[in-house]
């Protein structure tokens, strides 16, 4: 990917920053609401604790999924401007630095993970359309309905299922309907439920329609087996931690 602008000796490609632009949102999102329910130190610094967490993890499930091609460059392991968080390790990670926060804080966790699902959504939606510019999360080579000709990583076009396109359009769909949940429901948890119910299905689903990862013996990748296991838990969080009643 060529840079679009340089910071310093930092390149800034489409790929960059259409990510950056979607945490800003993300953070800002999570920084009006949070900033109103418990002050804004108190947002800023989960909106740290859950960035850490996302990034570390999800860089660090990208690297051992392609640790064939890390095994050689291994310098490239922490250059994210790159490309590369693996969506599910990340959200793995997010959840236990949010858990942690929110048991340092005493604060209630199912607020927070309101929160952080209303605020992921758009982000995702960003970085949908981002993995779209560089050709990350390209769709299987595709004949029918929705077959178009796009690129793959490499830019050899062929015609594909539009992975990126369905999970950004997906994204800014859930977007608006978690955005009025929040605003609406008068109990935490809801949101995160609705988010894990509205994306994890789906993300799983679309795993079979990509043509970038490998099948673990020809049934399911290893993004789509932490799926199902952050799905049972979060399910049993929902279901076990105590809610609480809130007003908007």
């Amino acid at each position: 990917m060529k840079p679009i602008f340089w910071i310093w000796k930092w390149p800034v490609t489409h790929y960059s920053l259409l990510m950056m632009l979607g945490i800003f949102i993300g953070f800002a999102i999570f920084a009006w609401f949070g900033g109103k329910r418990w002050g804004i130190d108190k947002a800023l610094d989960a909106i740290i604790w859950g960035m850490i967490g996302g990034l570390v993890l999800g860089r660090l499930g990208f690297v051992v999924a392609n640790w064939e091609y890390f095994s050689d460059n291994f310098k490239e392991t922490w250059q994210l401007w790159k490309g590369g968080i693996a969506f599910s390790t990340a959200l793995v990670g997010g959840l236990i630095t949010l858990s942690l926060f929110a048991h340092f804080q005493r604060l209630n966790l199912m607020e927070l993970l309101d929160l952080a699902s209303l605020s992921l959504a758009p982000a995702q939606a960003l970085g949908w359309w981002a993995c779209h510019i560089a050709g990350f999360a390209y769709g299987k080579e595709w004949k029918g309905f929705l077959s178009f000709f796009l690129p793959d990583v490499y830019g050899v076009k062929a015609y594909r299922f539009p992975s990126q396109a369905t999970g950004a359009i997906w994204s800014i769909l859930l977007s608006i309907l978690l955005l009025i949940l929040y605003l609406k429901t008068r109990r935490s948890g809801d949101v995160f439920l609705a988010y894990i119910l509205g994306y994890l299905p789906f993300d799983f689903s679309l795993r079979f329609l990509r043509g970038d990862i490998a099948k673990i013996l020809g049934l399911l990748e290893p993004g789509q087996l932490v799926l199902i296991c952050l799905f049972v838990f979060s399910l049993l969080l929902y279901f076990i931690y105590p809610r609480s009643s809130l007003e908007r």
